[in-house]
């Protein structure tokens, strides 16, 4: 037999008949929904991670290696720097391989021509004089040539890895002071004492022009007219 229970006024709660005080019924032996349990939060967060950890494994797969990072990149950085440092140079401080100066403006034959000059007349025994870096300078730019290391553009060769630049014998140089050691070898040989002596005065880059015109070196009078141009 079924029993009703029937409250006379609304704001009456009967127990019995799963009646709450706001007159709404709810089931038997149900709890509250604001009493339903939840899992763990921990629980929750560590079934993410999986998930996460898993998918990367996949896509690994699918893509190889990781790519290298900005650490990778700057170790490989400052290894080539250090290599750089270490590396050999001149007694000028120009890179042998290279011929590059601190100022890194180079001529067609690959290095900066008033550097040469210098290391050419500390080679030589002449005076580095400002009329001497003149003069060896504008003999450079006479010459104009592309001939690797080697811009008065000797033949002298017996050198390593030294090549043939042109039909007249020019050479090419694998290192600066090759280039520095050829050109001095070449005007010591007895044929131009005029230029050596000229040089040794250090006074006036004109006076060196002429006597590489006077030579058989073979620039003519190039040196004067790039020194007249300066004018």
């Amino acid at each position: 037999m079924v029993a009703y229970c029937a409250p006379v006024r609304r704001k009456v709660v009967v127990e019995s008949c799963g009646v709450t005080a706001a007159g709404y019924r709810r089931p038997f032996n149900v709890p509250p929904l604001n009493r339903r349990r939840s899992r763990p939060i921990e629980t929750t967060m560590s079934g993410i991670a999986d998930v996460q950890t898993r998918i990367q494994d996949i896509v690994a797969r699918f893509e190889g290696p990781p790519a290298k990072t900005t650490a990778d990149s700057s170790t490989t950085d400052f290894a080539a720097a250090l290599a750089k440092a270490q590396a050999p140079t001149s007694a000028s401080g120009a890179d042998p391989t290279t011929g590059t100066s601190p100022s890194g403006t180079l001529n067609r034959a690959g290095v900066d021509p008033t550097q040469w000059a210098q290391d050419f007349l500390t080679a030589l025994g002449a005076p580095v004089t400002p009329s001497n870096v003149q003069a060896i300078s504008a003999w450079e730019q006479a010459e104009g040539t592309k001939a690797a290391f080697n811009p008065l553009a000797t033949t002298q060769g017996g050198y390593t890895g030294e090549t043939q630049f042109n039909s007249v014998g020019v050479k090419n140089f694998a290192t600066y002071d090759d280039g520095i050691a050829a050109n001095v070898k070449v005007i010591t040989n007895g044929l131009y004492g005029n230029i050596l002596s000229a040089l040794q005065q250090g006074t006036s880059a004109m006076d060196v022009a002429q006597a590489v015109a006077a030579s058989p070196w073979g620039t003519g009078t190039g040196v004067e007219r790039v020194l007249s141009s300066q004018q």
